[in-house]
């Protein structure tokens, strides 16, 4: 009788520990107590390191904005846990490289005509201080989309990075998207139609309306301030040369928005030809290995074009050992260039494949490329000094991925969080719409409607090609419009400090380097010299979590392979 109710107990634990699949999940596990006296001692840690936080005023000689494409709060805090369970740890604890900054703000990215923005107009803001309509560039809000008999010269707005290059100062973009895709665009660009990316985006009846009109990729070699930029990285190369073809791990892009050259132009060999003239050292690229062969002490513009489409996530660079610099590796190449200039320079550098991945709802991917600008952001900070350089990092607008499901503390963030009422398990990252929609509507003999979905399990949700559940079908999911953070640090960063219009970010920026229309206050300013002590030095956070495992949420992983031996022998 014994054995026969030992057995039926084990039976019944097997089954609810199989049941209970879905939380047999990757979890970090902390190695420290927390009591009261650690949550005392760290607050108390961070009170002090907050009472001595001292205003930089000095003059920004360079000025450094990272863009996290979409990348919205609940990415910042996915991306946070992501990044210390890449290392083994918790992940809550941590934090992104940025996120010790000491100013902190937000940003309301609503276009003028949208309540949730797309990246042109919001590009359009914080780079050139005006607020215009959704899916325009480089026009204020009297630009009607899609229209070019709208485009004049008396609305057109103009990019920090032109100011930077009139107070004499270097310039450059580095981006992980096409280099005449919206954000880059929004430095150079003046378009009623952001798609506009090469003439064959181009309408024959837009070309009859406006004999003018010129595509992105001529605005960038042809016009300022995009032919004086002196670093340009980032991919797009289709869009610059007619005869453009396939390359091993590298297709023409087909995908929505793409665009092939129609009009028989090798803007590239433009480019060249006009450097060339100009007698000024310059190089063209394409790869990682001609780029590391580039010598920038001996180098003022650089052209990388590292694909015909975007620039391939940073996974698959690594998975495929492709020849293309990661985003870190090509902002520590423009830096170097930029920082050979006697003026200090201005430098995007966009994050633009988190949004991407967030449009197809592959959320692994989306964390995957914010740790990737993070580690670009840590590269910057090494190569710079905050006494002289300032740092600004925000977004353009959110997404509509959230993280919900009551997970345990540690769980992997990539991986499933709980069971539904319906028995089948969810992942704690989800999107409000998209491509992973993915139920079925079933009639039950009552004739009610039951809703049913995909059982998915940990393998399948964590994996690189995984689309997260969405509660609405949509073919690309949306944007979100949430307001999204700002962090900086260096000269002036305290301007960053409460709500802030989006639009305010570049004239913050440009107040900060006395660059563009407001000096008034640069006369007197104090510049950095040698000696001049360290201001409001960035402190790094201590992780308190180490070990790490695979373990049951509930109980270790070793009870269920114990019980389930028992269950087989009884």
């Amino acid at each position: 009788m014994k054995t026969l109710a030992l057995t039926k107990i084990l039976f019944l634990l097997h089954i609810a520990l199989v049941c209970g699949a879905p939380f047999i999940a990757k979890r970090y596990r902390k190695t420290q107590q927390e009591d009261q006296n650690y949550w005392n001692n760290l607050a108390q840690n961070e009170l002090k390191r907050a009472l001595g936080v001292e205003k930089n005023t000095n003059v920004a000689k360079n000025v450094i904005l990272f863009l996290g494409d979409g990348m919205s709060i609940p990415t910042l805090t996915a991306a946070r846990i992501y990044k210390g369970q890449q290392h083994k740890r918790g992940g809550e604890e941590g934090h992104l490289t940025f996120e010790s900054f000491h100013h902190v703000g937000l940003s309301k990215t609503y276009n003028v005509d949208k309540q949730v923005p797309d990246s042109a107009g919001t590009g359009t803001a914080y780079l050139t201080g005006v607020k215009t309509n959704y899916k325009t560039i480089g026009f204020d809000a009297s630009i009607k989309y899609n229209d070019c008999q709208t485009m004049f010269e008396n609305n057109k707005v103009y990019s920090i990075a032109k100011w930077a290059q009139d107070a004499g100062k270097r310039s450059g973009v580095v981006t992980s998207t096409r280099v005449t895709h919206a954000t880059p665009a929004s430095t150079y660009a003046h378009v009623a139609n952001r798609d506009w990316e090469c003439d064959g985006a181009i309408s024959a009846e837009d070309m009859q309306k406006c004999p003018d009109l010129k595509d992105i990729a001529r605005q960038l070699i042809e016009d300022e301030p995009g032919n004086s930029l002196n670093v340009i990285m980032g991919g797009g190369y289709q869009n610059f040369v007619a005869n453009a073809t396939d390359r091993p791990n590298d297709p023409l892009d087909d995908q929505w928005a793409s665009c092939r050259r129609k009009d028989g132009r090798d803007l590239v060999k433009s480019w060249l030809e006009g450097k060339q003239q100009s007698g000024v050292k310059h190089h063209f690229v394409r790869s990682k290995t001609e780029l590391n062969d580039v010598d920038t002490s001996d180098t003022e513009y650089l052209f990388a074009l590292f694909s015909n489409g975007h620039v391939p996530y940073e996974h698959e660079k690594k998975s495929l050992n492709l020849d293309v610099p990661t985003l870190a590796e090509m902002t520590e190449k423009a830096i170097e260039i930029l920082s050979a200039g006697d003026n200090g320079f201005f430098l995007l550098v966009e994050g633009g494949r988190i949004d991407h991945a967030h449009h197809d709802t592959l959320a692994h991917r989306a964390l995957d490329e914010a740790v990737a600008m993070d580690e670009a952001i840590e590269k910057a900070l090494n190569l710079t000094s905050e006494e002289d350089t300032l740092i600004v990092v925000t977004a353009d607008h959110a997404h509509t991925m959230s993280i919900s499901g009551y997970p345990s503390r540690g769980q992997e963030i990539i991986g499933l969080a709980a069971l539904g009422d319906d028995g089948l398990p969810y992942t704690t990252l989800m999107y409000a719409n998209g491509p992973g929609y993915n139920y079925t509507v079933k009639e039950d003999e009552n004739e009610q409607h039951l809703v049913s979905r995909w059982n998915i399990t940990q393998e399948v949700a964590t994996g690189w090609d995984y689309t997260q559940l969405a509660a609405v079908p949509r073919n690309s999911e949306t944007h979100g419009g949430d307001d999204v953070a700002i962090y900086a640090n260096g000269p002036m960063a305290h301007l960053f400090h409460t709500l802030h219009e989006q639009n305010y970010i570049a004239h913050a920026m440009a107040y900060a380097a006395c660059i563009g229309a407001n000096q008034d206050h640069c006369k007197g300013a104090s510049t950095m010299y040698p000696g001049t002590p360290t201001v409001g030095k960035t402190t790094d956070y201590i992780e308190t979590t180490t070990a790490g495992g695979s373990t049951l949420a509930a109980l270790p992983g070793v009870v269920l392979a114990l019980l389930s031996a028992l269950w087989l022998q009884h």
